[in-house]
């Protein structure tokens, strides 16, 4: 009897001991826990101040690019909000306080401008090579002096960030600005290219 109250007692001491260390792992796990809730929490305010400050600075890159081209008081807005768990962006412009599509604004020249812009702002946000590519990026900027002055805007940037504009285009503001003019011809199933400085570039 003697001997099994002993080794019931060392049986209880053992589950003691083992209960002991699960609490302690509970409760570490617990604060590493609490921890990671904390630092994740920390991480969403950084990232929301993050998306803030870019969403301010491409605003207003894109906004005087906009009030430059068109001449109204448009407001572009970049507004980063939360869906279904995730992180969405909604981006949309006001004029006088009221929201207005970019699409359906002056027949698509909006959209046009907004565009040009946001790619020129990516580019200097990011490290990539100062080169942009773009295909008839004003077709749908109107009238003859909106055309004009959104060759100005492309020519201003590229002389003051020195952005280097490949532009395939058939209106005339835009090949006046250029530099050089790139001719493509095919013979053969082969392309031909010849790059020659324009007479016309102001």
């Amino acid at each position: 009897m003697i001997l099994k109250i002993k080794s019931l007692h060392q049986d209880l001491r053992q589950e003691e001991k083992e209960l002991n260390t699960l609490s302690l792992a509970y409760a570490s796990l617990r604060e590493s826990q609490e921890e990671n809730i904390k630092a994740l929490k920390i991480l969403q305010q950084a990232a929301k101040l993050a998306q803030a400050q870019t969403a301010a600075k491409l605003s207003g890159i894109v906004t005087k690019a906009i009030r430059a081209v068109l001449n109204k008081p448009y407001e572009f807005h970049l507004e980063f909000v939360e869906r279904r768990g995730a992180t969405e962006c909604d981006i949309f412009v006001t004029l006088h306080g009221n929201r207005a599509s970019i699409l359906g604004a002056t027949g698509g020249g909006l959209a046009d401008v907004c565009s040009l812009a946001l790619k020129v702002a990516y580019l200097l946000l990011s490290k990539n090579d100062r080169v942009l590519f773009l295909d008839e990026c004003s077709r749908h900027v109107n009238s003859p002096r909106q055309r004009r002055l959104f060759a100005t805007v492309i020519k201003t940037l590229s002389q003051e960030f020195e952005i280097q504009f490949i532009i395939a285009s058939a209106i005339p503001e835009l090949i006046e600005i250029a530099d050089n003019l790139i001719t493509v011809t095919q013979t053969n199933e082969v392309s031909h290219v010849v790059v020659t400085p324009n007479p016309g570039s102001n």
